[in-house]
């Protein structure tokens, strides 16, 4: 075989910078230090930079192990329906460089998952401790017609840092078990089942489970999870419109055999694990047949811009939901607006610290959910995240009254012992809602704001609207008690079985409520004097309005014209102890006496 004939069939050129190599149909066979071709496989072997450019049929290429080498896929067609056609092996490290526009294609037998036990078919498949870097100004396309799109294995790391990267998967589009990161780029990906995936074997201990995402446009269709990471998902920016199933609308979602969430962190192959789902800036637009947000343990979200519709729970954590940054002014920083969801934002405790909020929802707005204990004991600021607003209930870092501050070492305890694992402990879990600041508005049809604990309210601008009138549906509502501490609160619709002013203890601030009736879209004013203070149009018809703000007074009344509608008021003592209305929490109150009677020894010692 002549020199001459390589030429021309694979265009090869071979220096000190760069190996190229044009191949339109491997039939030859050819062996060098950097690569060898044979029955149409090209195996790359040295840690060199290759040029890679043509199409071929029914080809692979392999990228040995233990090598470290660059690749620029030049407008590259590659196809195969007999095996994976671009292969990288254990310990490699590969620099992915993308121009012009390239397919790689596995298009093996559709079934082959299914008849193959061990099948991992894959259209770029990275084996254990590899690494994939992926970067350029081009485009590559990949199809992976039997199952996954990109699939990297235990212990291996994938890197996306630009270019156009267009994948359609049967099962999971982009996935590796240890670790993806996506730094900018743009991302168009369909799946049959998940779109970007880490999740590690039953049986892989070493593999992170972790998608960190700092920048990109990413679009995503899948049929199941958008977005899954087992231990750590955490985005810093991006843009992401992602579809889960046939979005919130859909009439044949069951949750009970099927998984189509947005952002998920989430994993059925390990136990004990504490998933963290961190969010601290990006853009959002998720239509989903499941959560559009879930994590199995905790969820923080910092910044970012969300336009959410779910087909049931928008934000949901099984533990703690922590929402914008203490001591944030800037609520446009993060912005979450939810037009349609079964429950808005829910977690075991749910604190909101910053940020605007738009939430409307068919059952409960804001819910913390579980069963208690009577047996479990209360207190412990170290439940709580954040906050230093002491007072009542756990509230940060001065401590205070009741089962509250760092000092309520109980519930510390508590957390070491009942917390270990993943799986929400609802016998010992104390499920309160904690609202630092923040403008939040809530429409639903149940509950505005639900906790099976207390509900603290240090300040920020709260309207809620909750069930009309005639149903047992409230606008807040909780087993324990209101404590409102700051911020302003509007909240109607019906009064419910426990009204909101027999069950507040307001904190240094006076509120006002009516049990009249008002019909859907009437105007009515808050006046103090001849000075209106708030304009209120009613949403759908009412028997119950209450509102309070640090500036109430006893002025303030509820008019339309002349008209009053005022049914009770409190005013604040002197000595800012305000009013106690009704609580179900006896504990809370036996802990708040015994520590002022331990205050009390102190003083007379």
């Amino acid at each position: 075989m002549s020199i001459f004939y390589l030429l021309i069939f694979f265009v090869i050129q071979i220096n000190s910078e760069e190996i190229a190599i044009s191949l339109n149909d491997i039939e030859t066979d050819v062996e060098n230090d950097n690569y060898k071709i044979a029955s149409k496989v090209l195996n790359l072997i040295s840690d060199s930079e290759y040029k890679i450019s043509g199409s071929c049929t029914e080809c692979k290429i392999n990228v040995n192990q233990n090598t470290d080498m660059t690749i620029t896929l030049n407008s590259i067609s590659l196809i195969n329906s007999n095996d994976g056609p671009f292969i990288i092996g254990k310990s490699a490290k590969v620099n992915l460089i993308l121009e012009g526009e390239s397919e790689i294609n596995d298009n093996e037998d559709i079934n082959k998952d299914d008849t193959e036990e061990t099948f991992e078919g894959a259209g770029i498949k990275f084996k254990a401790s590899s690494s994939l870097t992926i970067s350029g100004s081009g485009k590559l396309t990949v199809i992976g017609t039997p199952k996954n799109g990109i699939k990297g294995a235990k212990k291996s790391s994938i890197t996306i840092n630009s270019g156009t990267l267009s994948i359609t998967a049967a099962k999971n589009a982009l996935a590796c078990d240890n670790l993806i990161t996506i730094n900018g780029g743009t991302i168009e990906i369909i799946s049959d089942s998940d779109g970007i995936k880490s999740e590690p074997d039953s049986d892989d201990d070493d593999s992170k489970g972790t998608i960190i995402i700092n920048g990109g446009n990413i679009k995503i269709e899948s049929q199941n999870d958008a977005i899954q990471a087992a231990y750590k998902l955490e985005i810093n920016g991006g843009t992401f419109n992602i579809k889960t199933y046939e979005g919130a609308n859909s009439n044949t979602f069951d949750k009970d055999t099927m998984s189509a969430k947005g952002l998920k962190c989430s994993t059925n192959e390990h136990e004990n694990v504490n998933n963290q789902l961190i969010i601290n800036g990006g853009e959002f637009h998720l239509d989903t047949s499941d959560d559009s947000v879930h994590s199995d343990y905790n969820i923080t979200i910092t910044k970012g811009i969300f336009e959410i519709k779910s087909g049931d729970d928008a934000v949901h954590a099984d533990q703690f939901l922590i929402l914008g940054e203490k001591d944030q002014t800037d609520n446009s920083l993060l912005s979450i607006s939810i037009s349609k969801c079964y429950e808005g934002l829910e977690g075991s405790q749910v604190y909101i610290y910053s940020g605007t909020y738009n939430i409307i929802a068919t059952d409960d707005g804001i819910n913390a959910a579980g069963d208690t204990d009577e047996n479990c004991q209360s207190g412990g600021g170290d439940m709580n995240p954040g906050g230093n607003q002491g007072g009542f209930g756990p509230g940060g870092n001065q401590g205070g009254f009741g089962p509250g501050g760092n000092n309520g070492r109980p519930m510390r305890n508590l957390r070491k012992r009942q917390l270990q694992s993943n799986q929400m402990n609802s016998q010992c879990f104390i499920f309160h809602i904690y609202i630092y600041g923040g403008d939040i508005y809530v429409n639903t049809e149940s509950d505005g704001l639900d906790a099976n604990g207390n509900i603290y309210f240090y300040g920020g601008n709260l309207e809620v609207w909750g069930m009309k009138s005639g149903g047992d549906g409230e606008p807040i509502d909780m087993d324990g008690t209101l404590y409102i501490m700051g911020g302003t609160i509007l909240a109607g619709g019906s009064a419910g079985m426990n009204p909101i002013h027999k069950s507040a203890n307001t904190i240094g601030q006076n509120f006002i409520y009516s049990t009249n009736s008002f019909s859907a879209n009437k105007e009515i004013n808050i006046k103090s004097g001849d000075d209106i203070i708030k304009a209120i149009t009613i949403p759908k018809q009412i028997n119950y309005l209450f509102y309070t703000s640090k500036d109430t007074n006893s002025n303030y009344i509820f008019s339309e014209g002349t008209t009053s509608y005022q049914t009770g008021a409190t005013s604040v003592n002197p000595d800012n102890t305000g009013n106690q209305g009704s609580s179900n929490n006896k504990g809370e109150y036996l802990l708040y006496n015994a520590f002022i009677i331990f205050i009390v020894g102190l003083i007379m010692i």
